[in-house]
């Protein structure tokens, strides 16, 4: 379910504030009013999600510069830092 914000049309709103945040089903029909204060409210469209995409596993030493520690299986359920 994607989640919508909500804007009142007088901002800021005692109750509502600067507007609020909504999850809805793509099939929901949109507010038109608010349902705690009754103020007609606009919905926004939805900020854009920045996901990084990798195209190859990062390295032993890379992972090491970013501060994780990095195991290896030396048998079963035995692992040693690398």
């Amino acid at each position: 379910m994607p989640l919508y914000f909500y804007r009142p049309g007088k901002v800021p709103c005692r109750i509502c504030g600067e507007g609020f945040e909504r999850w809805e089903k793509s099939a929901d029909p949109r507010l038109s009013h608010c349902e705690k204060c009754g103020l007609p409210v606009t919905a926004l469209l939805p900020d854009a999600v920045n996901t990084p995409r990798y195209s190859r596993k990062p390295s032993v030493s890379e992972a090491k510069n970013a501060g994780f520690t990095v195991l290896k299986k030396i048998s079963s359920g035995e692992y040693e830092k690398q």
